[in-house]
């Protein structure tokens, strides 16, 4: 398993990605289509798998523009997997999409709702709170996107960042994330996503 400073997780051949919220600032979006691409060259992967909430609007309008760069990915992967969020009603119209996903003895699945094939992965790798931190200093502060890894019965857990920096985040230091895991498991390490130690953060 290796974990980049895009955000991405790699699993052998497969790459992870997650909130993607493709047209948080209207359509067409292009330079998040852009930063995909890139990564999936970087990485040489194979497989492609979106954690979820790949579009942001619930609506049907966008539907064709989120139709057309599912299209112009699947080019360059073997394999585009689309991951449930609850961001993406009616993208089954256009794509099959899973609920989950399993990768050698990683569960992957967005967040927002817990499956009961879950309790079973050796490694669960959730997405959806955005996670970040807090970073003060003497005269003001900064969110910086963040990784956080906990442990919960033996199970690794990992809560990846947004792959979208435009998205909003959630500060894990000083406020509480979304996510049915938190209801579980309060106590992470966190990462910032260019990978310095944070710390150990309680939610």
């Amino acid at each position: 398993m290796k974990i980049s400073e895009s955000g991405a997780i790699k699993l052998g051949k497969t790459l992870v990605i997650a909130d993607i919220h493709l047209g948080i600032l209207g359509f067409p979006d292009y330079s998040i289509r852009d930063r995909i691409l890139e990564v999936v060259h970087s990485s040489k992967a194979e497989r492609l798998v979106i954690n979820g909430d790949f579009k942001h609007s619930l609506g049907k309008y966008e539907l064709k523009h989120v139709e057309k760069i599912i299209g112009e990915i699947e080019e360059h992967v073997s394999e585009l997997l689309l991951l449930r969020g609850n961001h993406d009603g009616l993208l089954h119209e256009i794509h099959e999409v899973h609920d989950f996903v399993e990768v050698g003895n990683a569960t992957i699945a967005h967040g927002h709702k817990e499956f009961e094939e879950m309790r079973d992965a050796g490694i669960l790798i959730l997405a959806h709170s955005h996670p970040a931190v807090l970073i003060k200093d003497y005269i003001s502060g900064h969110k910086e996107r963040a990784w956080l890894f906990g442990e919960l019965g033996g199970r690794r857990i990992i809560v990846m960042p947004a792959f979208n920096e435009l998205c909003s985040s959630t500060a894990v230091n000083v406020e509480k994330p979304a996510g049915f895991i938190f209801g579980y498991v309060r106590e992470f390490e966190a990462f910032t996503i260019n990978g310095f130690y944070f710390g150990r953060v309680i939610v």
